[in-house]
């Protein structure tokens, strides 16, 4: 592969073009193909323009359990990914048998029991948020709520106490559901119903917390709509705003999101959206917003092939984090190590301990981005988040962009990417410049094309005249995804 990199002199319109042909530790990248195989999608940073902080979608993440339960080397790639926020599913129809009234809070699934599920999210999980579904049916009766507010609390108070690290509660799960449920699946629930047991809810929060005394105190937030769906989501903070009781908590609005995978940029406003339902109705606009699920597989649903709907899957997770990341969303979760059912939605192979699907390492590519994020723009996109969109970031130690071209299934545009940096600062001038390349496509880093190289793959690393501005170009094709970083080598490596 050629990856041309052009240094533009302050002063000069003379542009330095340096050939890279081997990567510095002797590997030879994989050949791109020549620009005439793809359009021409100019992206440009503005280095010098922040726009906050990078709320990292890396640093999000779910695990599906208990009988999902990760392999050994499954669990060391996961801890490489130092999630600060986990999703776990507690189960009060599973824990508590109402034909005993007996508790079991280890039960067993599947051959694992729910300790060894909770305990491997514990261990890589700085904070844990715990989905906790529906009592049995036979005690879902708001005329009668009493055997199933203390079963839920009984659940809550035991998990607490053995997870200190447990601090959000989301109470049920897509209770809006149009579907018949599955087996797995609890029923839908009408928005008035749903609100009469949040109040039970955030009221066992308020006990726990005042009886417990958690260094961690626990949080409350719901209703975990299965989409965005404004009925259900504008109806439960209504139902909220009308509630008089003195003690009502509201810490966090919660949703999923699979209905935007033709159009992912539809996500950026739902944050905003959001906020005005609660500046309207008198409530704290600020109150954080999380999707707890989100991509472009719901259920079982399928894109095309299996090995191809992997790379879409990285791709889109990539695409919809760009957008939420730029809306402003408080938390959005990956979803998921392992799913189990439907595996184009899994960052780890099953019966590969250790393996990854290409899912996983555009995560690992999000994890290598900086602290803030930059004004990127791109010449090729539609108004729908289709094409080629760039995520930018800096930090003191470097400067990373991921790019991703989105093409979902129906899209068959290839580009050569001219990525611009403008405005480096003035340690990209002082000296050299390290610059690496990764690359996520469907023969790098793909276990479905070579499953001895699954993993992330460099494919380019070179050191660069210094310049106030940098470019680089190289191809990606459908659904591909690269991430640049530049380190400045005038930075004192130990600030690194």
């Amino acid at each position: 592969m050629v990856f041309a990199v052009a240094i533009l002199l302050a002063g000069s319109a003379v542009a330095v073009v340096v050939n890279l042909q081997r990567d510095a530790d002797g590997a030879v990248p994989t050949p791109a193909p020549s620009p005439a195989s793809g359009r021409l999608a100019r992206v440009t940073v503005d280095a010098s323009a922040e726009i906050g902080a990078l709320n990292n979608p890396a640093r999000y993440h779910n695990q599906i359990g208990p009988s999902e339960l990760l392999g050994a080397s499954d669990e060391e790639r996961v801890a490489e990914l130092d999630p600060a926020v986990v999703r776990a599913w507690f189960k009060p129809d599973l824990y508590y048998d109402h034909t005993t009234d007996s508790y079991d809070f280890d039960y067993r699934s599947g051959g694992v029991t729910f300790y060894q599920y909770i305990d491997q999210v514990a261990g890589h999980a700085k904070e844990i948020l715990a989905n906790v579904d529906q009592c049995d049916q036979a005690l879902m009766t708001l005329h009668d709520p009493q055997r199933c507010r203390d079963v839920l609390k009984a659940g809550i108070r035991h998990y607490k106490l053995r997870y200190p690290s447990l601090k959000y509660i989301e109470l049920f799960n897509e209770p809006d559901k149009t579907w018949t449920p599955s087996q797995i699946e609890r029923p839908a629930v009408k928005l008035a119903d749903y609100y009469g047991w949040y109040r039970i809810g955030y009221s066992i929060v308020n006990e726990l917390n005042a009886e417990l005394r958690p260094e961690t105190p626990l949080r409350i937030g719901g209703p975990a709509a299965y989409t965005f769906n404004p009925d259900y989501l504008r109806g439960f903070l209504e139902e909220f705003q009308a509630d008089p009781d003195p003690g009502k908590r509201l810490d966090f609005l919660s949703y999923h999101q699979y209905k935007r995978r033709d159009a992912p940029a539809a996500v950026r406003p739902e944050k905003q959206t959001v906020r005005q339902w609660l500046t309207d109705l008198g409530l704290d606009p600020d109150t954080p917003t999380f999707v707890t699920e989100y991509g472009v597989f719901p259920g079982l649903n399928v894109g095309t092939t299996f090995k191809v709907d992997l790379l879409t899957q990285a791709a889109a997770m990539a695409t919809l984090g760009h957008y939420y990341m730029l809306g402003g969303t408080d938390m959005m979760l990956h979803w998921a190590y392992d799913h189990g059912q439907n595996n184009r939605k899994s960052m780890l192979v099953d019966g590969a301990d250790g393996r990854v699907y290409p899912y996983y390492n555009m995560v690992a590519m999000q994890k290598m981005l900086k602290r803030r994020q930059l004004a990127a723009e791109s010449d090729t996109l539609t108004a729908a988040g289709i094409g080629v969109n760039a995520t930018a970031s800096r930090d003191h130690g470097g400067i990373a962009v991921l790019v991703t071209n989105y093409q979902w299934t129906d899209g068959s545009a290839e580009y050569q990417v001219e990525l611009r940096l403008d405005s480096l600062p003035a340690e990209y001038t002082r000296g050299e410049v390290r610059v690496e390349r990764y690359l996520l496509d469907a023969v790098t880093s793909n276990y479905t094309h070579d499953p001895a190289r699954s993993d992330l793959q460099r494919v380019e690393r070179r050191t660069v005249a210094p310049g106030p501005t940098l470019s680089a170009t190289f191809h990606l094709g459908l659904n591909a995804v690269s991430l640049v970083v530049l380190t400045p080598l005038a930075v004192d490596p130990g600030t690194l």
